[in-house]
């Protein structure tokens, strides 16, 4: 039985609307995690635990991550695929547009925004093998 991109775009949306965020609360727990070991750039906050940094940056994410969805959506629609290119720069822009539109952090977080638009665009790619791995999308 073969499955239509109408099927493929509807899960592909569904499916990275909730794993997406998932994969960026991991990484904000590990970044979390490692930076209080290492002195890396991103400090826990002092009101906050790790959970909560994770559960926050699940809520956040789940925005961009839809916004990112949406707009790979009219190429499941046409060819059932999209290239990884295209899921680096879809995380990417909707990561810039949502962090305007909702601002996180304070200012000494500010400078990273890029690794964390990076980070972004990475999470977007692993979505893609995600998915066709478990065969939404075609190869």
């Amino acid at each position: 039985m073969d499955v239509s991109n109408g099927q493929r775009a509807f899960w592909m949306v569904l499916i990275t609307s909730l794993a997406a965020p998932f994969f960026a609360s991991v990484a904000a727990a590990v970044l979390t995690g490692v930076g209080a070991f290492f002195d890396f750039a991103l400090p826990a906050p002092a009101d906050k635990t790790l959970g909560e940094t994770a559960v926050g940056a699940f809520i956040w994410s789940a925005f961009p991550a839809t916004v990112a969805a949406l707009a790979l959506t009219p190429f499941v629609l046409q060819h059932g695929r999209y290239s990884w290119l295209a899921a680096a720069v879809a995380g990417v822009l909707a990561f810039t547009a949502a962090s305007i539109i909702m601002p996180f952090g304070t200012a000494d977080i500010q400078p990273l925004m890029p690794f964390f638009a990076f980070l972004a665009g990475l999470i977007a790619i692993i979505m893609r093998a995600v998915l066709i791995r478990a065969k939404v999308l075609q190869p």
